[in-house]
């Protein structure tokens, strides 16, 4: 009996589309990619139910007639190769010829398309990757495709999703790679009947700021190079605004979307003296190579390349951000392009401009020497002062006195008096940390640590119970955020009321007030904190979700809280103390960061 058997056509494009359609937005991008192809100007995204149960994708393109639009869905059908050495010289965007197949072995489609600007174009409808019907359809040039209950036939993958929120944030990162490549192209995208991104064709610039909020322009920073070997262009991100997580960083390469660990390291390492290791360069950067000299066939999803020369190109594109960096850092660059006026306010009517003056010192000698006529003897009351702020301290300074009893004396005053064998609590500042005894131990705590853990209970046990207390600013603040954003928070509304924060929304704009926040959190940590709490909120994926909402703004709040000035007076220290090791955790914070040292006297016998 022979072991080696010939799969069915439905099985091989069930495992075919395992590697293609992953999720919604594995359908997003190829279904974007192909009407991008076929010439379209204007492209409509529509989802429903993040894509579980609707996506549909609309262009003004070329259309297909009948033959193409049956051949389309079989598998190895494709309209960008002819023989294998057209695979060495691509420009276009999916070439493999199974997208459509894939998609319709997990999905009900259907596709309507007309070639002319009149008559009668055609719909399709397939199902278990067999048309079902074709037959005429009033329909404009362009083509729709509707790709209805995804993994319908495959329970087990579609059980897997995430919940829609997670979906629909892949979704909306397909739709951002490709706009921001074609600014030609004017792209609509809708989710549940909600407009999220109307981009008009625009220069780079402004459908950057389209995607990602109008404060964004005065974050980019232009770069440009030109070498026999890659062309790059595009914009940098100010050091200033790198964030902590990975946020705006986008590799095209000819037009395609890749990611590329190898050239995010050159970035890294043109901004290694600006940014502190936790954080990461934003950069959307266009490169420019001859396509005899790159490979995009090592990856299913094209995501990956693979350069002929890619230590050369690692060296322009390092090279190119550090000058960039550079003329940042000696004068603001100006962008003709950008539609804005100069912010330079005009001189009165007949004022001219005065010109710099300069003002020195006409009897300066620098060969002159200055000897004190007299030493800096300090007083008795400085004296007595030092004393008493020394003797606190660990400082290796002697002192003179006039008999063994004074210094007893002194030592005595300097350590806690005994209660039996045990002293009793003292507290000194030292750095960043504080040191303190408890019973035969000594604590040394970071300071900063224990108020993130206090804070965070805090937080936690008011979110809990009911509201926090919140305070009205003085000034409102005026935030500029994306279109998911801002629907991330109209989502979650109530949350941020209930954390303190007076939001005021405004519908279908990136833009909103921040009218009041949390009272014990500083007025100036309250935009940072609400746009870490955005960056947490975009990631949060757990079945416990409301208790992981709590989490996430209790620590969000408390981290913020933790880093406002705090005054390290003995009452102070003494009352954070108390506060640590009455918390639900004084051995760590939140992040799971170790908040006490203990040494015991036996420690210290092994260290001296």
């Amino acid at each position: 009996m022979p072991i080696i058997s010939i799969l069915p056509d439905h099985v091989a494009n069930q495992i075919a589309a395992g590697e293609v359609v992953q999720r919604p937005a594995s359908v997003v991008k190829e279904l974007l990619e192909n009407s991008i192809d076929a010439g379209a100007t204007k492209i409509i995204l529509s989802l429903i139910g993040s894509g579980k149960t609707s996506i549909s994708v609309t262009d003004n393109g070329s259309g297909m007639d009948q033959q193409d639009a049956e051949n389309c869905f079989l598998r190895h059908a494709t309209s960008k190769i002819k023989t294998a050495e057209d695979l060495f010289q691509l420009s276009t965007r999916g070439f493999r010829g199974e997208a459509m197949a894939s998609i319709g072995a997990v999905a009900h489609v259907h596709l309507r398309t007309n070639q002319n600007e009149e008559g009668l174009g055609l719909e399709l409808k397939l199902e278990d990757s067999t048309v079902q019907s074709v037959g005429p359809y009033p329909w404009n040039k362009g083509t729709q495709v509707m790709v209805k209950n995804l993994f319908y036939n495959i329970p087990a993958r579609r059980k897997f999703l995430k919940n829609e929120r997670i979906e629909l944030r892949h979704c909306i990162d397909e739709f951002h790679r490709v706009a921001l490549v074609h600014g030609h192209i004017e792209w609509i995208m809708n989710s549940d009947d909600n407009l999220l991104f109307h981009l008009k064709p625009a220069p780079l610039r402004q459908r950057i700021t389209g995607i990602f909020g109008r404060k964004f322009d005065e974050r980019l920073v232009p770069i440009k190079e030109s070498t026999a070997v890659v062309n790059v262009e595009g914009f940098i991100v100010k050091p200033e605004f790198a964030k902590k997580k990975r946020g705006e960083q986008f590799f095209f390469v000819n037009g395609r979307y890749i990611k590329s660990p190898y050239l995010h390291n050159a970035l890294r390492e043109a901004f290694e003296e600006v940014l502190s290791g936790e954080h990461h360069p934003g950069y959307f950067l266009y490169l420019s190579v001859n396509p005899t000299e790159i490979d995009v066939n090592i990856h299913p999803t094209k995501t990956e390349v693979k350069f002929e020369d890619e230590r050369a190109i690692y060296a322009v594109l390092r090279s190119a951000a550090r000058h960039a960096i550079g003329q940042f850092n000696v004068a603001p660059t100006i962008d003709f392009d950008a539609e804005q006026s100069f912010a330079i306010p005009p001189l009165p009517e007949g004022q001219l401009p005065k010109a710099p003056q300069i003002t020195v010192n006409p009897n300066f000698n620098p060969f002159e020497t200055k000897q004190r006529t007299h030493p800096n003897f300090r007083s008795d009351d400085e004296k007595y002062q030092r004393i008493q702020q020394e003797k606190y301290l660990n400082t290796t300074q002697s002192f003179e006195y006039s008999s063994e009893d004074e210094i007893d004396n002194f030592w005595d005053d300097a350590l806690p008096s005994k209660e039996g064998n045990e002293y009793t609590d003292t507290i000194l500042p030292w750095g960043k940390h504080m040191v303190t005894l408890l019973g035969r131990k000594a604590l040394i705590i970071n300071i900063n640590a224990a108020r993130y853990r206090v804070f965070y209970d805090q937080f936690l046990e008011k979110l809990q119970e009911s509201t926090l207390p919140s305070q009205q600013l003085l000034f409102p603040e005026e935030i500029q955020v994306g279109l998911s954003e801002l629907a991330l928070l109209k989502e979650y509304e109530s949350w941020f009321a209930t954390a303190g924060f007076d939001l005021r929304l405004e519908q279908n704009t990136g833009q909103f007030e921040l009218a009041g926040a949390p009272m014990l959190l500083a007025a100036e940590e309250a935009v940072p904190a609400l746009e870490e709490l955005i960056e947490q909120l975009k990631s949060l994926d757990s079945e416990t979700i409301e208790f992981s909402l709590l989490k996430t703004f209790a620590q969000t709040l408390a981290k913020k809280a933790a880093n406002s000035e705090f005054v390290k007076t003995k009452e102070a220290l003494q009352a954070l103390k108390e506060q640590l090791l009455s918390s639900s955790n004084p051995q760590y914070s939140p992040s799971g960061k170790k908040v006490i040292l203990e040494l015991a006297p036996e420690d210290l016998d092994s260290l001296l």
